[in-house]
């Protein structure tokens, strides 16, 4: 994996977390705020068009445990900027998926 491919895995993963807490934020309240809407769209637009780009380049096997960055950051970025309740079983299972991406990592 080159660095420009590792630079695009980042960006696309972080643009597919800020794209559905966008989305979330945006559907949330007594009314839809079209703007945050649309920028969850596009961020997730972008990340789609990333991700096949990545996939042209990269073996699926090795660019599929790349996903779990986004579950992870996704749990961590609900809990700090949405201020949702994270259980201890989430927790756990945060802990599993990075134990699971680091022994990939390291394969």
């Amino acid at each position: 994996m080159t660095l420009v491919q590792m630079i695009l895995v980042v960006v696309a993963q972080t643009a597919q977390v800020g794209g559905q807490l966008l989305l979330k934020r945006g559907m949330s309240g007594p009314r839809t705020r079209i703007l945050l809407v649309v920028g969850g769209v596009a961020l997730l637009t972008f990340w789609f068009l990333a991700w096949l780009k990545l996939l042209q380049g990269i073996d699926i096997s090795y660019l599929y445990p790349f996903e779990g960055i986004s579950l992870v950051l996704l749990v961590v970025a609900a809990r700090v900027l949405l201020r949702e309740q994270t259980s201890p079983q989430a927790w756990f299972g945060v802990a599993l998926i990075t134990s699971g991406m680091i022994l990939v990592g390291l394969s």
